[in-house]
């Protein structure tokens, strides 16, 4: 008797560690799991499936808010942002911040015509993104925006046209001229040339650029209703300014008008030291190729790291 009781007990014992050895494979797969680093992605969007590229850190602890950062590439470009993106979101990833970056309507993988690419699409597209970010990852932390060019324009309008509130931005080389001068890039030597263009677009429905593409009605109307720069100082959030000394494509005036409208918010910042020898794509002066082109994009993406850590401590 005595000895079916101790075995008896032996197999409640074993059964309880057994069972107490589950129940802390649970809890710390419960707190910690490896997630995918780099995943490319389609999107469901308002008008259809969005290209995208998702990067999240290695692990992730499933009580921790997870900031997320936003990258929205520029007028004709892709969702690797002139290369800058794909290293920028792997160095975020190791700061613990969670990345989406798509294509824009008619850009890169985009199967929409360019002539959807208008500000009101761009920032839905950006919401859909943040709402799949959210839905898929559990990425319910902070948000912030990083844009380039016109990704810029759109990340100044967007706490204005989003549906997501916004902790920060961060501004590379925006196309921030008021109205229709932020299409100042269209040919910035001749402005009687980008009202023209823009007239077309009003009369026709859209109108060819020098850029290979046509843009619609409504993205010179949603240009010529906006001030990028008037909505960064209502929203009053911190932000990064960055703008390269080479700045061809816009005038100068654009430039100052922005840097000014940043300096006058609380907790930003303006670079402009690191880039001086850089064009409007932070290459050297040779371009892509040239030497100094890694230097610039190892700074940018090293400021922009900086700022946002600090934002999102």
């Amino acid at each position: 008797m005595n000895q079916y009781k101790r075995r008896r007990a032996m197999i409640i014992l074993w059964g309880c560690i057994a069972a107490l050895a589950l129940c802390t494979a649970a809890v710390l797969g419960f707190l910690w799991w490896k997630t995918p680093e780099v995943g490319d992605v389609s999107i469901p969007g308002t008008r259809g499936e969005i290209p995208a590229t998702v990067e999240l850190p290695g692990k992730l602890s499933r009580g921790e808010e997870i900031p997320l950062a936003v990258l929205c590439h520029g007028f004709t470009g892709n969702r690797g942002g002139d290369t800058h993106f794909t290293q920028l979101a792997a160095d975020l990833a190791e700061q613990g911040i969670a990345t989406v970056r798509m294509d824009f309507p008619g850009c890169g993988e985009s199967t929409e015509p360019y002539t959807a690419y208008t500000l009101s699409n761009m920032a839905a597209d950006v919401d859909s993104c943040i709402a799949y970010m959210q839905d898929t990852y559990n990425v319910t932390g902070p948000i912030v925006l990083v844009g380039h060019s016109m990704g810029g324009r759109l990340a100044s309008l967007y706490p204005s046209m989003g549906n997501y509130p916004v902790d920060a931005l961060v501004l590379w080389s925006p196309a921030n001229g008021t109205g229709l001068q932020g299409l100042d890039f269209l040919n910035v030597e001749d402005l009687s040339q980008v009202e023209a263009v823009a007239a077309e677009a009003l009369a026709n429905g859209k109108a060819a650029t020098k850029w290979n593409v046509e843009i619609s009605d409504v993205f010179v109307q949603e240009m010529q209703s906006s001030d990028p720069n008037a909505a960064l100082r209502e929203a009053g959030l911190p932000v990064l300014l960055t703008y390269a000394g080479h700045e061809t494509l816009f005038l100068e005036s654009t430039v100052s008008e922005t840097i000014a409208a940043v300096e006058s918010l609380p907790n930003s910042q303006v670079v402009l030291e690191p880039f001086v020898n850089g064009d409007h794509n932070y290459f050297g002066p040779t371009g892509k190729e040239d030497p100094e082109t890694p230097v610039m994009d190892a700074a940018l993406r090293e400021v922009t790291v900086s700022f946002l850590t600090d934002i999102l401590k």
